[in-house]
């Protein structure tokens, strides 16, 4: 009886971690990243209630000198907290103010 003779060789790969390939791991954490997507807005506003400082706008304030130049005295910012008054010379629209303590 003759042998054959082996014309080409495939190596068996072992499937790496839990026996799942890459393909297969990446294919399930697309599928989870696509189900959280809806979630992502609501994540962002729990987000901004956690930062130590939070964006505020500008509502009022009161300057003096031309209205080229002004000179800021008060502003009074609204933001998540509520209400806040700032004293100084420098009032931009938005301005990152720490919360109540």
């Amino acid at each position: 009886m003759k042998r054959a003779k082996v014309k080409r060789f495939k190596a068996v790969h072992k499937p790496s971690g839990l026996g799942w390939g890459y393909r297969a791991r990446f294919r399930v954490g697309l599928r989870w990243l696509i189900a959280l997507l809806p979630l992502l807005p609501v994540l962002a506003i729990v987000m901004i209630f956690l930062l130590p400082q939070t964006p505020h706008l500008r509502i009022s304030y009161s300057y003096t000198g031309s209205y080229e130049h002004p000179i800021y005295r008060e502003c009074n910012y609204l933001g998540i907290q509520g209400f806040t008054e700032v004293l100084g010379p420098d009032c931009p629209l938005f301005a990152f103010i720490g919360g109540k303590s």
